[in-house]
């Protein structure tokens, strides 16, 4: 059975990773073709999950699983640890007798529960007073009427969390209204225009020390490193793009800018930038999903006719969001650092030559899965292709924020 697999970060009010909602589905189509859709799920949760575990899945932090009506009568939550595991019980759930007692032996064996898409449905009532945390929908309820929707809601003892944030006006609002999770790609966007420095990791500057100091040169060792790092891959960038080099080419992928640079301005560079930025600390939920597209696309390109151009699109996926980490527009970075033009008419417009690629990388991230088939099969990617790239792109950047 082909599985797809995204994961959506939830965040607290600093910004840091809470958890993480997984989604799934088990193929290409909105609906099993087997028995019936929770033997499919069932199924899905037991195999994908478990087998993969969910700590590799959400970097240690709390998976979020949705569970329908069955799913949470056959019990199959306790096949994972309360710790790793927070119950996203489905709006569309009936809370008869048996699934309030179920849920509630699930409570009291440590794990938490969340209503998803809550707007005080009569279905859900009875699991009220159960839950954990309340998951409210921000395109259901707007502006002004969320205060008053909330206010039965804030003198107990749930955790309200904001799903489908798309804004940082939405972000701030939700937040001084009393939410304390937030759901969403508000952090897709820069909040104000300003200049910003980005800081590399700590590993990757100990490690790019070392190996610029090795009696053999290693390009592809080096090239490896960088590509871990979007601050580095960024600096490296501008700096042969600078009036400093007469540059003649394109630059395309890291390595070609090492081997442009040579090994004495590379010995240089490090030194100035790598030894003064030696304490920093683990990069934001923005850096790890730039560094996830990065890896995603560049796996996905090896099995297209883009092979040829993985550098570039390792590139693409890397700086996909330079314009929340340095808070400046987009085409103003691409223009410092002379991106090449398909690159820049990918990232600002999400257009060009890659266009069908990104859109699948972008579509899987979110869990869209709805049109992913069509776009998939023109680019020749089968279902199991898709999972595969997707988690191993996930546990490369946690090995590589380590």
């Amino acid at each position: 059975m082909a599985v797809f697999l995204a994961r959506q970060p939830i965040l607290d009010a600093n910004l840091n990773v809470f958890g993480y909602e997984l989604f799934y589905r088990s193929g290409f189509t909105n609906h099993y073709t087997g028995v019936n859709a929770d033997e499919a799920s069932t199924e899905v949760i037991v195999d994908t999950f478990q087998n993969l575990g969910l700590s590799s899945l959400t970097d240690g932090k709390p998976a979020f699983i949705n569970f329908s009506t069955a799913l949470l009568q056959r019990e199959i939550a306790t096949l994972f640890p309360a710790e790793n595991l927070v119950i996203e019980i489905l709006e569309t759930v009936v809370a008869d007798e048996n699934t309030v007692q179920n849920c509630r032996r699930l409570k009291e064996a440590g794990y938490k529960l969340a209503l998803d898409d809550f707007a005080f449905q009569e279905n859900l009532m009875p699991l009220l007073d159960l839950a954990d945390i309340i998951k409210i929908d921000l395109q259901a309820v707007e502006g002004n009427a969320l205060v008053k929707f909330i206010q039965p809601l804030k003198d107990k003892r749930y955790t309200l969390l904001a799903e489908k944030v798309e804004t940082w006006d939405q972000f701030r609002l939700t937040r001084d209204i009393g939410f304390r999770l937030f759901q969403g790609y508000f952090f897709s966007r820069p909040e104000i225009v300003t200049a910003k420095k980005l800081d590399p990791l700590q590993i990757s500057c100990l490690r790019l020390i070392s190996k610029v100091n090795e009696p053999e040169f290693d390009f592809d060792e080096l090239a490896e490193i960088i590509s871990r790092d979007v601050s580095l891959s960024y600096s490296l960038i501008r700096l042969v793009n600078s009036a400093a080099f007469a540059k003649r080419e394109t630059i395309t992928s890291i390595k070609h800018a090492l081997v442009y640079l040579g090994e004495r301005e590379i010995r240089k560079w490090v030194s100035l930038v790598a030894l003064r930025r030696i304490s920093v600390t683990k990069p934001g939920i923005a850096v790890v999903t730039s560094m996830v597209r990065a890896r995603f696309i560049e796996l996905l390109a090896a099995r297209t006719k883009w092979r040829p151009y993985q550098g570039m699109l390792f590139l693409a996926g890397l700086f996909s969001l330079l314009d929340v980490l340095l808070q400046k527009p987009m085409p103003d970075i691409l223009e410092e650092i002379a991106a090449p033009a398909p690159m820049q008419e990918l990232l600002i417009y999400g257009t060009g030559p890659f266009q069908d690629l990104w859109e699948v990388v972008l579509a899987y991230e979110k869990g869209r899965w709805r049109g992913i088939e069509d776009q998939a099969a023109a680019l020749a990617l089968a279902p199991r292709v898709l999972t595969e790239a997707y988690l191993e792109a996930v546990q490369w950047s946690a090995a590589s924020a380590a």
